[in-house]
């Protein structure tokens, strides 16, 4: 059993350390809580004694016990208090998104490349969902050919005005760094780049529909690829809203919504039914098939959540030493940052980004706003 310990218990980091604690996960064991809310810390330790708390992440690893960390704390502080882990030589996952911006990012790469013992992993737990699995391995065997047009909608995070009335971080520039896009969004757009790999260019819009709040909660995004465009849609004030990812190549589409996946192959490719069609409109065979999230999976997510199975399997990596066991590496954090940065970049400069864009221009403006945001209220 690896021993972990959660920096940060609040919303998100109070369930993986309940999960952790109450052995949800095979291969990890909780030894200790870190959080700067010391009432936090107090009550959990009280109702397990065998836990050990800290108020600060430097003072946990200076005990050392804990061979490896969960951070799951507020989006800025993801980047310092990952280095320092990784630094000291602990196995480290951290929560969505793996930092504000690419610059800072870069630097726990980069901090993660000079100490190579400890594993680096990022909490994308969608990568665990066997439909986007399978849609995976149905673009990259060419069973649906070449891509020709990609569509990700997802509007199904209600969130109300009361929401954002809890105040602290949410929705704000100083905050969090952003709204809808990166907290929401991560994860699809995480899921985006796995499937389709990353595009060349952004054109993007970002606004505030209904809420009084300083980010967006509302957002478009074309991503250019070489052969192909992905469109994104998202927001978080539409009701009931819809999740849906569609995928269409020149040999089949696949197209994934919450819980279930339909995907059809066709027979003949559409440059073949085009060469050979001769009169009338043209068409193929076509066959059917279905794919779905499984009802106990998805029962035991909705109650521990999907979290718990990359925290196990990054256990499991540790435990066995062996990297390919990690479900997402913190590497890959970088590049649902990066169509992150690059959205919001291309709405603020009101024209379509190439990546790579500029670091240092992106930590700028987001600056700014965060400057624009303090004197506003």
């Amino acid at each position: 059993m690896v021993p972990f310990a959660v920096i940060g218990i609040g919303r998100m980091g109070g369930t993986h350390a309940r999960n952790l604690v109450n052995g949800k996960m095979k291969k990890a064991k909780l030894v200790a809580v870190c959080d700067i809310d010391k009432e936090k810390v107090d009550a959990f330790c009280k109702k397990h004694p065998d836990v050990k708390g800290f108020y600060s992440h430097k003072d946990l690893l200076a005990w050392g016990q804990a061979k490896a960390v969960m951070i799951a704390v507020p989006h800025y502080f993801h980047g310092d208090i990952a280095k320092d882990c990784l630094t000291a030589g602990i196995h480290t996952v951290v929560e969505k998104p793996l930092t504000v911006t690419t610059k800072e990012g870069k630097e726990v790469i980069e901090t993660a490349a000079r100490h190579p013992d400890a594993y680096f992993g990022m909490m994308f737990n969608q990568r665990t969902n066997r439909m986007y699995r399978k849609a995976k391995k149905l673009i990259e065997s060419g069973a649906i050919g070449e891509i020709q047009r990609a569509n990700y909608v997802i509007t199904d995070w209600y969130r109300s005005q009361a929401y954002y009335n809890q105040g602290g971080w949410r929705a704000s520039w100083a905050g969090e760094g952003g709204g809808t896009l990166i907290n929401q969004c991560v994860h699809q757009l995480d899921l985006i780049q796995w499937l389709l790999g990353m595009p060349e260019k952004i054109t993007s819009c970002c606004k505030t529909v209904g809420r009084n709040i300083s980010t967006e909660n509302d957002l478009y995004a074309v991503f250019g690829y070489k052969n192909f465009d992905c469109y994104f849609c998202a927001s978080t004030h539409e009701l009931p809203g819809e999740n849906r990812f569609t995928v269409v190549g020149t040999k089949g589409t696949v197209v994934i919504g919450s819980h279930t996946m339909r995907y059809t192959l066709l027979e003949k490719s559409e440059p073949q039914v085009n060469a050979e069609t001769t009169k009338g409109y043209g068409n193929t065979k076509r066959h059917k098939h279905f794919c779905t999230y499984g009802p106990v999976r998805l029962l035991n997510d909705l109650i521990f959540g999907q979290q718990r199975r990359v925290i196990d399997a990054f256990a499991k990596a540790v435990d066995k030493q062996d990297r390919n066991l990690v479900v997402a590496e913190g590497s890959e954090g970088i590049k649902a940052l990066t169509l992150i940065n690059g959205i919001y970049l291309s709405n603020w400069k009101k024209e379509t980004v190439t990546l790579p864009f500029d670091d240092d221009e992106y930590a700028k403006l987001l600056s700014e706003h965060v400057q624009a945001e303090s004197q506003n209220k």
